[in-house]
């Protein structure tokens, strides 16, 4: 179970060799399947007029961080892999030195050729958290599933994520970092915008195409996301029959509708130690599987916190990040869980694999709680 991921050997090894290294020469976890990665970032053009966040209400645009297969090894010289702005407004949060993360480095292939044809290869969209972080803090997971095989992209709503790059070097300020809000009407237009940038994603995949030059699939897509981004991933899925599964990792589900709703197609609810258990301040996970008529489950990671399914779980083992929503699961461990449960969740839904570490309680995964679920109609 562990040949794809880090094992406890590997994970003293990797502290070891992180130890005798200097902080700029520390790189994230490498990506575990076949394919060398790319990673290019992509303006994708859409008027909204209704967007409570942007300058006189307008949206024209939004960005997408494409991860694809390529042909093209990543450079031998490793670069930092986030955007030092957007690194540096969370260093300055914490009070960490500046290069603190933003030094981390990767070995990604910036804006290589894609393969010649991306068709053989499922489509994933990807929301991140509501204002923030954006979609670079998710870099291990989705670069990971790019190199077993998937188109996956990461969809960044200006003026909401803190920190935005666009292709040409512009850069968007948006929310700050000590935003947060109960508001919820706010949040559910907030949703709302999510759901229809991914939708509209999927009107533009023939544009993206181009962009990247090279053909996408769009018969077998499927869409993930954290917390807001997470929610709107499903809120996607009940909306438009395109979308063929879908998961949303420790994301509160938001609307009228949505909390009730049976998307009628495979889900899974990835979330933090005791979001789905009875006693959770967040009713929505329960009511959300009881409506389901299709394949679902809904797991827990014990001792995960709502940042555990960022990369911050990473940072936290490697620098002095902290955050009071990362929780005591060891970081090795936990990227290891996030990238094999999606992974085969994905493997099962598009590419018809067979779901066998979704059977049940395993002695492979100790750290997983298998809360409930049915199969239904896959």
């Amino acid at each position: 179970m562990f040949a794809n991921g880090f094992c406890r050997g590997a994970h003293l090894l990797y502290l070891g060799i992180v130890a005798t290294a200097s902080a700029d020469a520390i790189s994230i976890p490498p990506t575990t399947g076949h394919y060398h990665v790319g990673v290019r970032k992509l303006e994708i053009p859409y008027i909204n007029t209704g967007d409570p966040i942007a300058p006189n209400n307008v949206t024209t645009s939004f960005l997408a961080t494409a991860f694809y297969p390529t042909s093209q090894k990543g450079s031998t010289k490793q670069s930092p892999y986030l955007d030092p702005a957007t690194a540096a407004l969370y260093e300055v949060l914490k009070n960490l030195t500046i290069g603190t993360i933003g030094n981390l480095t990767s070995a990604l292939a910036r804006d290589a050729p894609a393969v010649h044809d991306l068709t053989a290869f499922p489509t994933l969209i990807f929301g991140p958290g509501g204002w923030g972080p954006p979609t670079e803090f998710y870099t291990i997971l989705l670069s990971d599933l790019a190199s077993h095989g998937y188109a996956v992209f990461g969809l960044d709503h200006p003026y909401e994520q803190p920190f935005v790059r666009y292709p040409n070097g512009t850069g968007l300020y948006g929310l700050p970092l000590s935003f947060d809000t109960g508001d919820v009407d706010f949040i559910n237009t907030l949703q709302t915008i999510r759901v229809n940038e991914t939708i509209a994603f999927i009107d533009r995949l023939p544009l993206v195409a181009e962009l990247l030059g090279a053909p996408l699939n769009q018969t077998h897509i499927g869409t993930l996301g954290h917390s807001v981004g997470g929610a709107a991933a499903l809120g996607a899925a009940l909306k438009d029959e395109r979308i063929s599964s879908g998961i949303n990792m420790d994301g509160e589900f938001w609307g009228v509708n949505l909390p009730y709703a049976d998307v009628g197609r495979p889900v899974l609810l990835l979330g933090q130690e005791g979001h789905a258990s009875p006693n959770s301040s967040d009713t929505t996970w329960q009511t959300f599987p009881e409506a389901q008529t299709g394949w679902w489950r809904v797991l827990g990671v014990n001792g995960s916190g709502h940042w555990d399914f960022t990369d911050a779980t990473f940072w936290k083992e490697v620098t002095p990040y902290t955050s009071a929503s990362l929780g005591s699961v060891d970081g090795f461990r936990q990227v290891n869980i996030t990238r094999t449960f999606i992974r085969e969740f994905f493997d099962f839904t598009l590419k018809g694999e067979s779901p066998t570490i979704f059977a049940g309680p395993s002695g492979a995964w100790p750290e997983v709680s298998y809360v409930n679920g049915q199969d239904g109609n896959a």
